[in-house]
């Protein structure tokens, strides 16, 4: 785990003594993060096409606007899905990611939206129970979307996203344990924390 000590600025106070000597007064606060059970937040970016296993019909496509130049996606079927139904198949990358330190994560993902009909997947962390991730009204466009808030240990996870919706598209996904941080553009991956196959 990592830490750190940030050191407030030091304040000099110059003055005369009751004998008319100066006298130098200097504090000196040096506040200890982990001390205050704060520590320097984790965050675990992941390339979409940087899947550790991958099965129809989800698919990995090229774009010169995607990080990476990459994306992965449910292909957009005709004709388009207009309900929320059973998807047509159990198509999905799974990721295996190591986490750094153990905390409490939001999940992020950078995503692209055909539709109202196509703007989600399953999403399945470990053996946590299955959960919606997506469904906000933002289409056409990549953009970060919020998802779960999750505890998870320090090692080795699985991250698996699941056909849900044709149409939906999946570029980046992060992982931090800073509940402030809001994501704007595409991320750069932390490789050293995405597991792939040999």
């Amino acid at each position: 785990m990592k830490t750190r000590n940030d050191m407030l600025p030091i304040a000099v106070y110059r003055g005369q003594g009751a004998l008319g000597n100066s006298w130098v007064f200097a504090l000196v606060l040096s506040v200890l993060l982990v001390s205050a059970g704060m520590a320097d937040a984790a965050k675990v970016v992941v390339e979409a096409e940087h899947h550790y296993t991958i099965t129809p019909s989800m698919a990995k496509a090229a774009s010169q606007v995607a990080s990476g130049n990459a994306y992965i996606h449910i292909p957009l079927q005709r004709p388009h899905g207009t309900t929320e139904g059973a998807p047509s198949d159990n198509g999905y990358a799974l990721f295996k990611v190591k986490i750094p330190q153990s905390g409490t994560y939001n999940l992020w993902g950078r995503a692209h939206w055909y539709d109202g009909c196509g703007n989600s997947f399953f999403l399945k962390i470990d053996d946590k129970p299955q959960m919606v991730f997506g469904n906000d009204g933002s289409y056409q466009h990549w953009h970060w979307v919020r998802g779960l808030r999750i505890y998870l240990a320090e090692g080795v996870h699985t991250i698996r996203f699941q056909n849900r919706e044709d149409g939906a598209k999946l570029d980046q996904f992060l992982l931090t344990t800073d509940t402030r941080y809001v994501p704007v553009r595409a991320e750069k991956e932390t490789k050293q924390y995405v597991i792939m196959p040999e």
